[in-house]
């Protein structure tokens, strides 16, 4: 094991995982600049594009963390350089170590960083991580064009039906998370399930009592209810 944590925390990846990140943060201050600057030209206000930016900001918090907690429990196990990318540019730690426990048992080992986990073995894993990731950045450079022109021609000129085309893609995404706790149930099913509650009070709290500044919290406040919720249930059950 010590070999293969050798290889896994090489300065090599260290210094590749400064440049990529460092090249995340520029591009998230790029895609911000030119997101500000449309905001002006289409119309928006300082005030409604600074309350849109702290609204995602609040939002990202709670997500953070997890990303930072599930970092520390992959350190031990694939080593700080590549997990701290992947928890980056990725950020889904479930489909991380479902793909490195994937390229670990195409070696014939069924367990991170047990017996038998070598370098060579860490390789693999790695290697699953990350062609298996690279799939969607692909659809999206060479298809978005014609998925863009697609979009048009099914939306036409109803606003209507743009609005239903974009919410049946959130629902969509929103499904693919909620299916797995639904179907395995327990602490997932109990966390997805206080979410929902916690959010259905905070907009009815919203609605009734005028607090439009409360919007801005809603989702950050229920995930953190959620996980509460979570962490009490996981003691009791």
């Amino acid at each position: 094991m010590e070999n293969y944590l050798n290889v896994a925390n090489n300065w090599v990846f260290y210094v590749c995982a400064v440049v990529i990140i460092l090249f995340v943060l520029f591009q998230a201050c790029l895609f911000f600049m030119h997101a500000f600057r449309e905001g002006l030209k289409c119309g928006l206000t300082r005030a409604q594009m600074y309350k849109a930016f702290r609204t995602g900001v609040l939002s990202s918090v709670i997500p953070s963390v997890a990303a930072v907690v599930a970092l520390v429990a992959m350190v031990p196990v694939l080593g700080l350089p590549i997990p701290w990318v992947r928890q980056v540019i990725m950020g889904s730690t479930p489909y991380e170590l479902m793909a490195a426990g994937i390229g670990a048992k195409s070696m014939g080992i069924d367990s991170l960083g047990g017996q038998g986990y070598t370098a060579q073995v860490f390789a693999s894993s790695i290697w699953v991580m990350t062609l298996g990731s690279i799939w969607a950045v692909a659809i999206i450079v060479f298809l978005l064009k014609t998925i863009k022109k697609r979009y048009t021609r099914l939306s036409g000129d109803d606003p209507r039906w743009k609005q239903i085309l974009v919410n049946a893609s959130f629902l969509g995404v929103f499904s693919i998370f909620i299916a797995e706790p639904v179907t395995t149930g327990g602490i997932p099913l109990i966390t997805l399930a206080a979410g929902g509650v916690f959010m259905i009070i905070f907009a009815l709290v919203i609605t009734k009592l005028k607090l439009d500044w409360l919007k801005e919290f809603a989702l950050t406040f229920s995930m953190l209810g959620a996980m509460v919720c979570a962490a009490v249930f996981s003691n009791i059950l």
